[in-house]
């Protein structure tokens, strides 16, 4: 198992607490490493299997006697509902004895895998007899007390029936505490429902108390459900806080007035929406931040210049391998072409100016002082001094050079910031046959940046460069085939070009693939897999593999629950998007979304106060509420300069 052979020894590193401003990015840098490298998701990982998930919706209310307006509203509204988070729905309204009897034994049989999930929800009519409670067909008609067994159907028989179809979690729902609709007739029906006690694996959800009755509501559905579909999408809470916050909100819309009640002996956790974040699009902000990667980009200086004199291609290769994406990529890549001879794009004229003469030689020399200065990117004058020499070399013919440049004048560095100027370049450069500059320029007519959009051109692009094996393209045209983008949503089709473009160490598509593989897109689940991605893309600092990471331990899936872990990494996380360059509205959001009050367990709110005032950042009460200094410190993390 790769999650086996990755694993690294546990403690190495410690985390480093640095309280200054000054050395705050460095004590991120160490603690991303420390959380790469101590194994902690990998020494706990669970296997992640497909879940299947079933649902049977009921909504009656077209009785002969006592009409019920709301039951057919709340049974689309709840089968809409559990839709979204997943659920095959099967659902009924004003179904009479033998369709329930029948919708009740496919449903059953449904439940007969251990990963199994299965929801009842009953809207509707519901009595009680002798301690029994019945759920009450559409075409009933009940004259005497010994009659409710035998025209409705008992509750308990159902839970029995769920309980033995081996399913992993069973739970029904049961808004049908309304009044006795026989009472001018059968007196002897008592008030409400009563209490039942869940078997094994099972919770049982009542709209409110024993023996009480629940309004049916007057806006089109009960409060009851209306309160229940609200809660049910909020993403990342346990099943048990799901209920809590139903009976809050129904509380609260009553007057207190309805209390809905519930009897669990669930054993495992269940989350209807786990938390979990969207893949990252085909572009990341043009802002950067390079002060995060200094030390990285030295070590990589260091190594070039112990290549960069070299005629064996074979250690170029080694070079662009082990630091991907790295400032000396292109030169690399150019330096290969020429030593085996191959097309560069090279024209042989005197252009006028002054260095742009016709010696090979001095080009690469004009080229290669380029690359230097827009590497060390020291001062606003260097950078200058940089995009005049790509100038040069580009007029001269130079593929690469014209693709830098075209970088400079995308993120304004040297230059003025210019969409249409850098669209230019590019296309210079793509036509050329430089791979790289036609996956940027495949980028700007996906988003319409300095060219119409155009999406049938942009995937051309892409394509035409990931078939030449540039994986950032490959991640763009994952991104395409999985958003629908363009082309035909295909899941396949992403997983398969997020994998290539993963094993060439893209941390964006590693990211994507993680999120596709836990929740079995496009191919099989698989747990082990994702941890290993998301565990390589934490080692190379991704905001949104800690935040994944983080989200995992809160809710124990793949991983076992770990509070504290799931607070090292959301603090982790917070801080990582500040040093990803992420500044401004995008940051503030990503905050926003991970400090809400219900995105975390009350366990991991703790965990992070400690953890935020073991940094030096927080210095209030460990309560496990995220109140307004807690949020305020957290946001400060990604967003501070």
């Amino acid at each position: 198992m790769r999650a086996a052979a990755a694993a690294y020894s546990y403690g190495r590193f410690a985390p480093v607490t640095v309280p200054c401003r000054t050395g705050r990015i460095m004590r991120v840098l160490a603690l991303v490493l420390a959380l790469a490298c101590c194994g902690l998701l990998l020494l706990s990982v669970a296997p992640l299997r497909a879940e299947t998930r079933v649902a049977l919706v009921i909504g009656n209310g077209e009785y002969a006697t006592a009409r019920l307006a709301n039951p057919k509203n709340d049974a689309e509204l709840m089968a809409r509902t559990l839709k979204s988070v997943g659920f095959e729905v099967i659902k009924y309204t004003d179904a009479n004895m033998q369709t329930m009897r029948q919708a009740f034994t496919d449903f059953a049989r449904r439940l007969r895998q251990p990963d199994a999930v299965g929801v009842f929800y009953y809207a509707g009519h519901g009595v009680q007899v002798a301690g029994q409670n019945y759920l009450i067909p559409i075409g009933a008609d009940i004259t005497a007390e010994g009659e409710v067994a035998l025209q409705a159907l008992n509750l308990s028989e159902l839970l029995a029936s769920m309980k033995g179809a081996a399913s992993r979690i069973n739970v029904a729902i049961l808004d049908a505490c309304r009044n006795n609709p026989y009472e001018s007739h059968v007196r002897s029906i008592a008030r409400g429902l009563a209490p039942v006690s869940a078997p094994a694996g099972t919770l049982i959800s009542y709209a409110t108390a024993p023996g009480e009755v629940a309004q049916d509501g007057s806006d089109g559905h009960s409060p009851f459900t209306a309160a229940l579909a609200q809660s049910i999408p909020i993403p990342g809470l346990a099943i048990e806080e799901i209920f809590k916050h139903t009976r809050e909100t129904v509380l609260a819309a009553t007057q207190n007035r309805q209390t809905p009640w519930e009897h669990s002996s669930l054993v495992g956790n269940f989350i209807f929406k786990a938390k979990s974040a969207g893949q990252e699009p085909s572009r990341r902000p043009l802002a950067t931040s390079r002060g995060a990667a200094d030390d990285q980009r030295l070590t990589e200086i260091a190594a070039w210049d112990q290549v960069k004199t070299t005629e064996d291609p074979a250690i170029l290769r080694r070079h662009i391998e082990t630091y991907p994406g790295g400032a000396y990529e292109e030169l690399a890549h150019y330096k290969i072409a020429q030593l085996e001879r191959r097309p560069t794009g090279w024209t042989w004229w005197q252009t006028g100016n002054n260095e742009a003469t016709a010696s090979r030689g001095d080009v690469d020399g004009v080229f290669e002082r380029a690359v230097k200065l827009d590497v060390a990117g020291g001062t606003p004058e260097a950078l200058v001094e940089a995009a005049r020499l790509y100038r040069v070399a580009a007029d001269q013919g130079v593929a690469t050079a014209m693709y830098n440049l075209a970088r400079m004048f995308d993120k304004g560095r040297g230059v003025e910031r210019s969409a249409s100027e850098a669209a230019s370049w590019y296309e210079k450069a793509a036509k050329a046959d430089h791979t790289a500059a036609q996956g940027s320029l495949a980028t700007l007519y996906e988003f319409g940046e300095g060219v119409q959009l155009n999406l049938a051109e942009a995937l051309r692009l892409y394509r035409l460069a990931a078939d030449k094996g540039d994986g950032h393209a490959m991640t763009s045209l994952g991104y395409l085939y999985a958003q629908g983008k363009g082309v035909g949503r295909d899941n396949k089709e992403a997983r398969k070009w997020y994998l290539l473009a993963s094993e060439k160490r893209i941390v964006r598509a590693m990211f994507n693939l993680a999120l596709m593989q836990m929740r079995g897109e496009g191919g099989p689940v698989d747990g082990v897999e994702a941890i290993h991605w998301l565990n390589i893309a934490v080692d190379k600092g991704h905001a949104g593999a800690m935040r994944e990471l983080a989200y995992l331990h809160d809710e124990g899936r793949v991983v076992e629950r770990n509070p504290v872990r799931a607070a090292e990494y959301l603090v982790a996380a917070l801080e990582a998007f500040k040093v990803e360059g992420r500044a401004g509205a995008k940051t503030e959001s990503a905050a926003d979304a991970m400090i809400t009050k219900d995105h975390w367990s009350y366990s991991t709110r703790r965990a992070t106060q400690k953890r935020l005032i073991s940094l030096g950042y927080y210095k209030g009460r460990v309560t496990g509420i995220f109140d307004r200094p807690t949020r305020e410190v957290l946001k400060r993390l990604a967003t501070e300069v």
